[in-house]
Protein backbone atom coordinates (compact mmCIF):
# COMPACT_ATOMS: atom_id res chain seq x y z
CA UNK A 1 0.00 0.00 0.00
CA UNK A 2 1.46 3.13 -1.40
CA UNK A 3 0.16 6.63 -2.11
CA UNK A 4 1.35 9.45 -3.45
CA UNK A 5 -0.19 12.99 -2.41
CA UNK A 6 -0.37 15.69 -4.75
CA UNK A 7 0.38 19.40 -4.30
CA UNK A 8 -3.42 19.88 -4.45
CA UNK A 9 -4.08 17.73 -1.60
CA UNK A 10 -0.97 19.26 0.30
CA UNK A 11 -2.83 22.75 -0.25
CA UNK A 12 -6.05 21.92 0.63
CA UNK A 13 -5.01 20.69 4.08
CA UNK A 14 -2.78 23.91 4.82
CA UNK A 15 -5.49 25.83 3.39
CA UNK A 16 -8.61 24.86 4.03
CA UNK A 17 -8.17 23.02 6.82
CA UNK A 18 -9.42 19.34 5.39
CA UNK A 19 -8.62 17.11 2.58
CA UNK A 20 -10.39 13.70 1.00
CA UNK A 21 -7.34 11.41 0.24
CA UNK A 22 -9.51 8.71 -1.93
CA UNK A 23 -8.61 4.96 -1.81
CA UNK A 24 -5.79 5.05 -0.11
CA UNK A 25 -6.47 2.03 2.26
CA UNK A 26 -6.01 -1.62 1.10
CA UNK A 27 -8.44 -4.17 1.91
CA UNK A 28 -5.92 -5.85 4.20
CA UNK A 29 -5.32 -2.69 6.09
CA UNK A 30 -8.98 -1.74 6.23
CA UNK A 31 -9.84 -5.36 8.00
CA UNK A 32 -7.04 -4.63 10.58
CA UNK A 33 -8.91 -1.04 11.01
CA UNK A 34 -12.44 -2.86 11.74
CA UNK A 35 -10.41 -5.40 14.09
CA UNK A 36 -8.89 -2.67 16.04
CA UNK A 37 -12.56 -0.87 16.28
CA UNK A 38 -14.22 -4.16 17.47
CA UNK A 39 -10.98 -4.26 20.07
CA UNK A 40 -11.79 -1.11 21.18
CA UNK A 41 -15.21 -1.34 21.53
CA UNK A 42 -14.91 -4.65 23.57
CA UNK A 43 -11.80 -2.78 26.00
CA UNK A 44 -13.58 0.93 27.06
CA UNK A 45 -10.62 3.21 28.48
CA UNK A 46 -11.17 5.77 30.97
CA UNK A 47 -13.00 8.61 29.29
CA UNK A 48 -15.18 6.56 27.08
CA UNK A 49 -18.59 7.66 26.87
CA UNK A 50 -21.78 6.22 25.68
CA UNK A 51 -23.29 3.17 25.44
CA UNK A 52 -22.64 0.23 23.51
CA UNK A 53 -25.67 -1.71 23.63
CA UNK A 54 -29.46 -1.51 22.42
CA UNK A 55 -30.99 -0.29 19.45
CA UNK A 56 -29.66 3.47 19.44
CA UNK A 57 -25.71 3.61 20.16
CA UNK A 58 -23.82 6.51 20.51
CA UNK A 59 -19.91 5.73 22.32
CA UNK A 60 -17.17 7.30 21.88
CA UNK A 61 -13.65 5.92 22.69
CA UNK A 62 -10.32 8.18 23.08
CA UNK A 63 -7.21 7.90 24.06
CA UNK A 64 -6.89 4.68 25.96
CA UNK A 65 -3.42 3.66 27.31
CA UNK A 66 -3.99 -0.27 27.13
CA UNK A 67 -4.95 0.57 23.43
CA UNK A 68 -1.86 2.18 23.01
CA UNK A 69 0.60 -1.21 21.38
CA UNK A 70 -2.31 -1.91 19.05
CA UNK A 71 -2.59 1.11 17.78
CA UNK A 72 1.56 1.88 17.40
CA UNK A 73 1.71 -1.59 15.92
CA UNK A 74 -0.55 -0.56 13.08
CA UNK A 75 0.66 2.80 12.71
CA UNK A 76 4.29 1.26 12.41
CA UNK A 77 3.41 -0.83 9.97
CA UNK A 78 1.20 1.63 7.49
CA UNK A 79 2.24 4.75 5.29
CA UNK A 80 0.30 6.71 7.08
CA UNK A 81 3.04 8.39 8.79
CA UNK A 82 4.78 8.88 5.95
CA UNK A 83 1.25 10.61 4.05
CA UNK A 84 1.02 12.84 6.77
CA UNK A 85 5.04 14.03 6.66
CA UNK A 86 4.30 14.02 2.56
CA UNK A 87 1.11 16.70 3.27
CA UNK A 88 2.89 18.77 5.52
CA UNK A 89 6.10 18.77 4.15
CA UNK A 90 7.56 17.58 8.02
CA UNK A 91 11.03 15.60 9.09
CA UNK A 92 9.22 13.85 12.02
CA UNK A 93 5.80 12.87 12.28
CA UNK A 94 4.27 11.04 15.80
CA UNK A 95 1.55 9.09 16.87
CA UNK A 96 -0.64 10.47 19.25
CA UNK A 97 -3.51 8.61 20.01
CA UNK A 98 -6.47 6.91 18.75
CA UNK A 99 -10.16 7.93 18.62
CA UNK A 100 -13.28 6.00 17.77
CA UNK A 101 -17.04 6.89 16.99
CA UNK A 102 -19.74 4.37 16.88
CA UNK A 103 -23.42 5.45 16.41
CA UNK A 104 -26.19 3.28 15.50
CA UNK A 105 -29.86 3.47 15.21
CA UNK A 106 -31.14 7.19 15.98
CA UNK A 107 -28.45 9.27 16.77
CA UNK A 108 -27.88 12.62 17.05
CA UNK A 109 -25.31 15.19 15.25
CA UNK A 110 -21.92 15.39 17.40
CA UNK A 111 -22.11 18.90 17.61
CA UNK A 112 -19.58 21.29 16.18
CA UNK A 113 -16.56 21.79 18.41
CA UNK A 114 -12.53 22.34 18.10
CA UNK A 115 -10.67 19.19 19.62
CA UNK A 116 -7.71 22.42 20.99
CA UNK A 117 -9.69 23.16 23.47
CA UNK A 118 -9.93 19.62 25.06
CA UNK A 119 -5.70 19.55 24.48
CA UNK A 120 -2.81 21.64 24.98
CA UNK A 121 -1.95 21.25 21.14
CA UNK A 122 -0.64 24.43 18.87
CA UNK A 123 1.24 24.53 15.85
CA UNK A 124 0.40 23.91 12.21
CA UNK A 125 1.52 20.27 12.19
CA UNK A 126 -1.28 18.51 13.87
CA UNK A 127 -3.60 16.52 11.50
CA UNK A 128 -6.41 13.93 12.56
CA UNK A 129 -6.41 10.74 9.85
CA UNK A 130 -10.40 9.75 9.94
CA UNK A 131 -11.22 6.67 8.40
CA UNK A 132 -15.00 6.09 7.33
CA UNK A 133 -15.21 2.25 7.98
CA UNK A 134 -18.96 2.71 6.24
CA UNK A 135 -20.11 4.74 3.07
CA UNK A 136 -21.26 8.47 4.16
CA UNK A 137 -22.21 11.05 2.26
CA UNK A 138 -20.71 14.49 3.84
CA UNK A 139 -24.19 14.94 5.79
CA UNK A 140 -23.05 11.68 7.40
CA UNK A 141 -19.37 12.01 7.42
CA UNK A 142 -17.50 14.77 8.68
CA UNK A 143 -17.29 18.14 8.01
CA UNK A 144 -15.44 21.33 8.89
CA UNK A 145 -15.69 24.88 8.61
CA UNK A 146 -13.00 26.13 5.76
CA UNK A 147 -10.26 27.66 7.00
CA UNK A 148 -10.89 27.82 10.51
CA UNK A 149 -7.78 26.26 11.76
CA UNK A 150 -6.37 29.69 11.15
CA UNK A 151 -9.18 31.37 13.32
CA UNK A 152 -10.66 31.97 16.49
CA UNK A 153 -10.08 29.49 19.95
CA UNK A 154 -13.35 29.05 20.80
CA UNK A 155 -14.96 27.32 24.13
CA UNK A 156 -15.48 23.69 24.14
CA UNK A 157 -19.30 22.49 24.09
CA UNK A 158 -20.50 20.40 27.25
CA UNK A 159 -22.24 18.59 24.68
CA UNK A 160 -25.84 19.42 26.01
CA UNK A 161 -28.56 18.10 23.34
CA UNK A 162 -30.86 21.36 24.93
CA UNK A 163 -27.90 23.69 23.89
CA UNK A 164 -25.17 22.96 21.67
CA UNK A 165 -23.05 25.84 22.55
CA UNK A 166 -23.44 25.52 26.39
CA UNK A 167 -19.55 26.60 27.55
CA UNK A 168 -17.56 23.95 29.06
CA UNK A 169 -14.80 26.16 30.29
CA UNK A 170 -16.81 29.52 30.82
CA UNK A 171 -15.63 32.35 32.96
CA UNK A 172 -11.98 29.93 33.72
CA UNK A 173 -10.98 29.84 30.63
CA UNK A 174 -12.16 33.19 28.57
CA UNK A 175 -12.69 32.21 25.42
CA UNK A 176 -15.49 33.43 23.42
CA UNK A 177 -18.41 31.27 23.24
CA UNK A 178 -19.21 28.84 20.21
CA UNK A 179 -21.63 29.93 17.81
CA UNK A 180 -24.63 27.70 17.02
CA UNK A 181 -23.64 26.14 13.35
CA UNK A 182 -26.05 24.61 13.22
CA UNK A 183 -28.68 26.52 13.96
CA UNK A 184 -27.25 29.16 11.32
CA UNK A 185 -26.67 27.31 8.52
CA UNK A 186 -29.99 25.97 8.33
CA UNK A 187 -31.49 29.37 8.07
CA UNK A 188 -28.70 30.70 5.91
CA UNK A 189 -27.12 28.22 4.16
CA UNK A 190 -24.09 31.18 3.13
CA UNK A 191 -23.32 32.05 7.23
CA UNK A 192 -20.66 29.07 7.59
CA UNK A 193 -18.64 27.99 4.40
CA UNK A 194 -18.64 24.17 5.25
CA UNK A 195 -16.91 21.59 3.60
CA UNK A 196 -17.19 17.84 3.87
CA UNK A 197 -17.37 14.82 1.10
CA UNK A 198 -18.88 11.62 0.32
CA UNK A 199 -16.39 8.70 1.55
CA UNK A 200 -16.64 5.17 1.38
CA UNK A 201 -14.06 2.81 3.17
CA UNK A 202 -10.55 2.75 1.77
CA UNK A 203 -10.66 6.57 1.98
CA UNK A 204 -8.86 8.88 4.43
CA UNK A 205 -10.33 12.61 5.39
CA UNK A 206 -7.27 14.14 7.11
CA UNK A 207 -8.43 17.45 9.07
CA UNK A 208 -6.34 20.32 11.28
CA UNK A 209 -7.95 19.61 14.98
CA UNK A 210 -8.27 22.98 15.16
CA UNK A 211 -11.18 23.29 12.50
CA UNK A 212 -14.53 24.01 13.71
CA UNK A 213 -15.98 20.48 12.82
CA UNK A 214 -19.14 17.84 13.50
CA UNK A 215 -20.10 14.31 12.90
CA UNK A 216 -23.26 13.12 11.08
CA UNK A 217 -26.45 11.29 12.16
CA UNK A 218 -27.85 7.73 11.73
CA UNK A 219 -31.32 7.34 11.34
CA UNK A 220 -33.18 4.94 8.16
CA UNK A 221 -30.73 6.82 5.67
CA UNK A 222 -27.25 5.24 7.48
CA UNK A 223 -28.58 2.80 10.37
CA UNK A 224 -24.84 2.56 11.52
CA UNK A 225 -21.82 5.06 11.46
CA UNK A 226 -18.47 3.95 12.18
CA UNK A 227 -15.21 5.56 12.22
CA UNK A 228 -11.40 5.59 13.49
CA UNK A 229 -9.06 8.22 13.95
CA UNK A 230 -5.62 8.11 14.04
CA UNK A 231 -4.14 12.01 15.53
CA UNK A 232 -0.46 12.44 14.49
CA UNK A 233 2.28 15.88 14.96
CA UNK A 234 5.23 16.75 13.11
CA UNK A 235 7.90 18.94 12.94
CA UNK A 236 5.16 22.38 13.41
CA UNK A 237 4.16 20.77 16.56
CA UNK A 238 3.79 22.82 19.45
CA UNK A 239 2.75 22.18 23.81
CA UNK A 240 0.18 25.30 24.20
CA UNK A 241 -0.23 26.10 27.70
CA UNK A 242 -3.50 28.11 26.81
CA UNK A 243 -6.10 25.56 28.91
CA UNK A 244 -7.54 26.14 32.43
CA UNK A 245 -5.68 23.91 35.20
CA UNK A 246 -9.36 22.73 37.05
CA UNK A 247 -11.77 21.73 34.31
CA UNK A 248 -12.46 18.61 32.38
CA UNK A 249 -10.81 18.05 29.21
CA UNK A 250 -8.79 15.26 27.18
CA UNK A 251 -5.55 16.69 28.68
CA UNK A 252 -5.28 15.94 32.74
CA UNK A 253 -3.28 18.72 33.20
CA UNK A 254 -0.47 16.74 34.66
CA UNK A 255 3.00 17.69 33.28
CA UNK A 256 4.34 16.00 30.26
CA UNK A 257 7.82 14.74 30.58
CA UNK A 258 10.37 14.95 28.30
CA UNK A 259 12.96 12.42 27.02
CA UNK A 260 15.65 15.34 28.19
CA UNK A 261 14.15 15.26 31.66
CA UNK A 262 11.92 17.78 32.94
CA UNK A 263 8.45 19.01 31.15
CA UNK A 264 6.69 20.77 28.36
CA UNK A 265 6.00 24.37 28.73
CA UNK A 266 4.01 26.60 26.69
CA UNK A 267 5.90 26.50 23.25
CA UNK A 268 7.74 23.69 23.25
CA UNK A 269 7.95 21.16 20.13
CA UNK A 270 5.61 18.64 21.27
CA UNK A 271 7.89 16.14 22.00
CA UNK A 272 7.15 14.20 24.69
CA UNK A 273 9.48 11.22 26.23
CA UNK A 274 7.43 8.23 24.63
CA UNK A 275 7.51 10.48 21.21
CA UNK A 276 9.53 8.94 18.57
CA UNK A 277 9.80 9.99 14.87
CA UNK A 278 8.36 7.26 12.59
CA UNK A 279 9.41 8.91 9.01
CA UNK A 280 13.02 9.37 10.64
Amino acid sequence: MSYSVSDDQKRALREDGIVKLPGVVDPAMLEELNASFEWTVAHPGPIAVGNTIGPNIFFVENANPEARPLYQDLVDRSPFPKIAAELWGSEFVGFLAEEIFWKKGKTMQTFWHQDTVYSPWGGEHWCNFWFPLVKMTAEQGIRVVRGSHKGIQYDGTKFNPKDPTEPLWGDKGNFPRLPNISAEAAADPDSWDIVGFDVEPGDIVVLHPHCLHNGGETDETLPERRNLVLRFFGDKSYFSDHLPKDGKGLYNHKPIPTAEGGFLTDGDLYRPEWANNLVG
